[in-house]
């Protein structure tokens, strides 16, 4: 099973449609097992955890290099939605893997972006498949848009506004042209 209650993204791999990935968010209303990156090798029949962090911490994000599909981004939300409010962990964060799922890679604390607090991410490749942009659910001095220009590795604030990330819970995606690599 791949969490019946809320999957964000699916990514099928250009190259090999038998080959899928599931951002699993799981129930969002309270910790359960169901929660991270799935993959399936047989077009959705059987399913495998890839990625986890707890039962705390959902997928709500993920992206696949078009380039190189061997090589993923995932962004992990540590929350759980009650009725009268959320919480919000310190577990998020932004993974890369560049093996199929495999094996992941942690990039939240490479430079550039601040040991703080972080909520809800989201992510997109552009047209050049080593630039990463991520919207970041942070404090409203940290928080914002953020770039990479090799492949994760390190990463420039490029706009604080925090009406970009201050409904987090609902507003915090990002997508980039997938020809020019300057527009998002």
């Amino acid at each position: 099973s791949t969490g019946q209650q809320t999957i964000p993204r699916l990514r099928v791999d250009p190259s090999d449609c038998n080959v899928v990935f599931a951002a699993v968010m799981g129930d969002p209303h309270g910790p359960n097992p169901e929660r991270g990156v799935f993959r399936s090798t047989d077009g959705g029949k059987n399913w495998v955890r890839v990625l986890f962090r707890g039962e705390d911490n959902g997928a709500i994000d993920l992206v696949m290099d078009r380039t190189n599909p061997k090589t993923l981004y995932a962004a992990l939300w540590n929350a759980i939605r009650k009725p009268w409010g959320g919480q919000v962990g310190t577990k998020s964060g932004i993974f890369k893997s560049t093996d199929r799922g495999e094996t992941w890679t942690e990039l939240t604390h490479n430079p550039g972006i601040p040991a703080t607090r972080i909520g809800k991410v989201g992510l997109a490749l552009s047209a050049n498949p080593n630039r990463i942009y991520a919207v970041l659910e942070m404090d409203p001095d940290s928080g914002g848009v953020f770039r990479s220009d090799d492949a994760g590795a390190t990463w420039v604030r490029t706009n604080g506004d925090h009406t970009l990330t201050s409904r987090g819970e609902y507003y915090t995606r990002i997508i980039a042209d997938t020809k020019n690599p300057d527009r998002v």
